[in-house]
């Protein structure tokens, strides 16, 4: 098993245990990756929203490259704050007279996430199979 996996694991486990309310246990499976041999981390011991920043960052820094950020961050529903920026371009300017160039950063793409885009549309067959469903906001 590739070692992602296992940090993976551990995070998650510290997720569930931080939203059912049990802190410590929380705490205990984020240091189990701050204290392996190769980091050598100090051990974390914050609380309340502190201890899920940490745990939000712990994330960010384990799984820098695995493709799990878009996702963690829209199931916490902290993406419309996080992922709501916009591209810089580089615009460079030569002058030809002179052959001077002059180099000014833009916005390029700005890229817009709103609460909309936290739940997927129920698909119709699903909601005329039971009537008690309803679509999700926005969808």
């Amino acid at each position: 098993m590739a070692m992602v996996q296992v940090w993976r694991g551990l995070l998650n486990n510290a997720e569930a245990l931080y939203f059912l309310g049990n802190e410590a246990g929380c705490r205990d499976y984020i240091n189990m990756i701050r204290n392996r041999p190769s980091v050598q981390m100090p051990s974390v011991t914050e609380s309340d929203q502190a201890l899920f920043n940490r745990l939000v960052n712990e994330h960010r820094i384990e799984l820098a490259y695995e493709e799990h950020r878009f996702f963690d961050v829209r199931r916490w529903k902290i993406a419309t704050t996080v992922l709501s920026v916009s591209q810089k371009r580089m615009y460079i300017t030569k002058d030809p007279a002179t052959g001077n160039k002059t180099y000014e950063i833009k916005d390029h793409l700005p890229v817009m996430l709103y609460e909309r885009n936290y739940l997927s549309p129920i698909p119709m067959q699903e909601i005329e199979r039971n009537n008690l469903l309803e679509q999700n906001p926005g969808c």
